[in-house]
Parts: C-alpha cells; sequence; structure tokens
C-alpha cells in the first residue's frame, strides 16, 4: 500500500474538515494536530488557506466528475439516475456533507478562484443530469414540464438541500424525498 506524502494528507483531512465544519469550521492548527506536522509545514503546501481549499475544491470535483463520467450513458436513464444517486444515499445524514454544499454557506468569505471553481462543479453535476435528462426524454410519454436545462438545476438544488437537510434532521429522508423527484421523472424502464 503507497504510504501518502505530507501534502496528500493535507489535502485528505481538509477534505474531511471541510464536509464536517466549513471553511470557517477549522484552522491550520487542526489540521497540523491531525497530520502530525507543523503550521509552518502547511504554509509550505499551501500558503494561504485559500490555496488549500482551492485545492480541495479541485480534488473534490476531479473525483466527482471521475465517478459521474463511468456511470455508463448507454443504461437505461433510470439505472443512470441511480447510479448518480448512490454515493449522495451512502453518505445522506452522516456528519460529512457535500464539499460545495459546505463551502456554500460560506461564499463571501471565500477567494474569486474557489468561487469560480465551486461554479465550474455545480454547472457540471447540471450538465450531466441535463444530459440525463435529454436521453430519457425520447422515452417518456409526455415532455418535461420545463427544458431538461432548467429541471437539472431543479434538481441538483434539490439534492444539495436535501443533502444539507438530513445532516440536519440526521436522517436521510429529506435526501430520499430529493431523490425520488429524480427518480420520479425517469422513465420507469
Amino acid at each position: 500500500m503507497k504510504t501518502q506524502s505530507v501534502r496528500e494528507q493535507l489535502l485528505e483531512h481538509t477534505l474531511v474538515l471541510i464536509r464536517r465544519r466549513g471553511f470557517n469550521g477549522f484552522s491550520y492548527r487542526d489540521l497540523a494536530e491531525l497530520v502530525g506536522v507543523k503550521t509552518s509545514s502547511i504554509h509550505y503546501y499551501f500558503p494561504s488557506k485559500d490555496d488549500l481549499v482551492l485545492e480541495a475544491v479541485r480534488e473534490y470535483s476531479a473525483r466527482t466528475q471521475e465517478r459521474i463520467r463511468a456511470i455508463d450513458t448507454s443504461l437505461p436513464p433510470l439505472e443512470q439516475a441511480r447510479q448518480y444517486l448512490a454515493p449522495l444515499h451512502a453518505g445522506s445524514g452522516t456528519d460529512q456533507a457535500c464539499l460545495v454544499g459546505m463551502l456554500s454557506a460560506d461564499v463571501l468569505s471565500l477567494s474569486e478562484p474557489v468561487r469560480a471553481t465551486m461554479r465550474d462543479y455545480v454547472r457540471m453535476q447540471e450538465q450531466w443530469l441535463t444530459g440525463l435528462f435529454e436521453r430519457a426524454q425520447p422515452l417518456r410519454d409526455k415532455p418535461y414540464p420545463v427544458p431538461p436545462a432548467q429541471l437539472a438545476q431543479v434538481v441538483y438544488g434539490s439534492l444539495q438541500n436535501g443533502l444539507m437537510a438530513a445532516r440536519l434532521c440526521g436522517t436521510a429522508e429529506r435526501l430520499e424525498s430529493a431523490a425520488a423527484m429524480l427518480i420520479g421523472v425517469m422513465p420507469q424502464q
């Protein structure tokens, strides 16, 4: 098994800390204790907290994009939707939320490069959902009530809200309601 470098450990712990506490909920001191280094060592890899968070958002986005791209678009749309939702279900109601969702609460505290990377993450999610709705449309009995791109925005927003409400309430029920909306608009084949 490959040992993680200090930089990789810092990034992994940052991903968890942000998903648990948000941007303002942890310090370099917290991170240094988790990794077992001095705070000055963190500054060597990430001169500022914005640099660290920017890299965390990039990493989180890359992992999410890789997972989404692995969904076989030749599968029935309903199965694609289920695969898309699977990791959301797995994390729902836990002490961790979507990294971009957590950072959204602190958006005014974040640098423009971090905000831009977060917007790219949201666009990536919405573009994938738009493609799913476009693939599903010909298999439906009637058209969607709004264009696929608008439906993608609504569904993505509902899922994000469901994740946050599930975390707040300590139950996956809130996410399940949002997920049911996505499953409900898929052709049931």
